[in-house]
């Protein structure tokens, strides 16, 4: 794998990595605003903006959009993400140009029209009750509204019904001038990709933007921690539980730790929770953990669904299984296990150009520069068992956890 960073007079960066066996390519324009970088009466914003460049450019036609990539055997996507959008392509390696030429057009010259605009208004409120039934999804919305509640982190990106209902189009043609700026965005490309081409393609295809402005001057405001008890009914058969409680942003030092200390507790069906809760008493189908790290916070969470009866045995178990871990820490035997789990993990993600295309993304949003697999690799190496017990001591109180529950009003 070979990285190569070109920053475009513009201001817009450009990234590449070289994969020689690979036919593909894996391109995306990425972004630097997402539901974190709405105002309270702009919620969903970014992902009906994101719906919305699709219904056509000055260049393409919607239609035409679609047509251009699977005509080729390609094909290009886009997600609305809480601190970044994403458009992306994949298509082989001779349709770069192609790729980027569509990228382009809906990242800079998508034009806004009242038909279409309430017509896809329509269409993510279809998606946002569409959501509301995948209650295992569902219920990391609500508790991200409940863990910061007067924070835009805590937004739903969908929206609301409410909230989309409420949008102009004048708010979007706003909000895309605003954010949608050279500084804001990065362009990323994995497979068997030539840098320079890359870079004369994005040049060529941003050359006629009349950019309306420079990069927002918007600093994210970083939660306060609280503490959660709360539920929320629902008519539905099982309860769903989210057990919280802090975690290391993205960029700490500390998130390696961090990242052993999730697979530790529901990584994967080796995990002290999965082996405890499922396999030895049967309470669950589903229970896992996820470290949900952003640019300068993090939450560690635990999901389970169990039937409501079994909800307060189900809670009782994961809270003595974190105090486990707080009072006697892991054994060095369990963090090897955990280490060798994760860098598998991350040396068979590598392997797939789209990850790579992600990766290389993220951490330019992030650190500004490029980390290689190598890098993560011996990053993981440096932890032990002195490094996790200081984690778990700093981030993780049992007795003061964030619960969240989703059930029947009679749980």
């Amino acid at each position: 794998m070979k990285f190569q960073k070109t920053t475009l007079d513009n201001g817009v960066r450009v990234l590449s990595e070289h994969h020689s066996d690979s036919r593909c390519v894996v391109t995306g324009f990425w972004v630097e605003a997402g539901s974190r970088y709405e105002a309270p009466n702009q919620v969903g914003i970014s992902h009906l903006l994101e719906h919305m460049v699709f219904k056509g450019t000055e260049k393409y036609s919607a239609l035409e959009l679609a047509l251009c990539m699977e005509s080729k055997g390609g094909d290009i996507n886009a997600f609305t993400a809480r601190e970044h959008t994403c458009f992306h392509t994949t298509s082989l390696c001779d349709d770069l140009d192609l790729s980027v030429d569509v990228l382009a057009q809906v990242t800079a010259f998508a034009r806004f029209n009242p038909s279409d605009f309430e017509k896809e208004k329509g269409v993510v409120q279809q998606e946002i009750l569409m959501a509301a039934d995948d209650l295992e999804e569902f219920v990391y919305d609500l508790y991200f509204e409940k863990i910061f509640p007067n924070n835009s982190l805590g937004y739903q990106i969908l929206g609301s019904m409410e909230s989309v209902a409420g949008l102009s189009l004048q708010d979007i043609q706003n909000y895309y001038d605003r954010h949608f700026v050279p500084e804001n965005i990065i362009v990323t490309a994995a497979g068997n990709v030539d840098h320079d081409q890359l870079v004369k393609s994005v040049s060529n295809h941003l050359k006629d933007k009349k950019w309306m402005g420079q990069r927002p001057d918007t600093p994210l405001i970083t939660p306060p921690r609280s503490v959660v008890k709360d539920r929320f009914t629902k008519d539905c058969e099982q309860s769903h539980i989210i057990v919280g409680f802090p975690a290391c942003s993205y960029s700490d030092a500390d998130r390696f730790n961090g990242f052993v200390l999730n697979t530790a507790l529901g990584g994967g069906m080796t995990s002290k929770l999965y082996q405890s809760i499922r396999e030895e008493r049967g309470l669950v189908y589903s229970i896992f953990s996820l470290l949900n790290t952003f640019t300068d916070t993090g939450i560690q969470t635990i999901y389970a669904g169990t039937e409501q009866k079994q909800v307060d045995e189900v809670v009782s178990l994961i809270r003595q299984e974190l105090k486990t871990i707080r009072a006697n820490g892991l054994t060095k035997e369990e963090i090897n296990l955990y280490k060798r789990q994760a860098k598998g993990q991350i040396l068979i993600g590598s392997e797939d150009i789209d990850n790579r295309m992600n990766s290389i993304a993220v951490n330019e949003m992030v650190f500004g520069e490029y980390r290689s697999v190598d890098r993560v690799i011996a990053d993981i190496d440096q932890v032990n068992v002195d490094s996790v017990m200081a984690y778990i001591e700093d981030k993780l109180d049992p007795d003061n956890l964030s619960l969240f529950i989703l059930g029947p009003k009679e749980a």
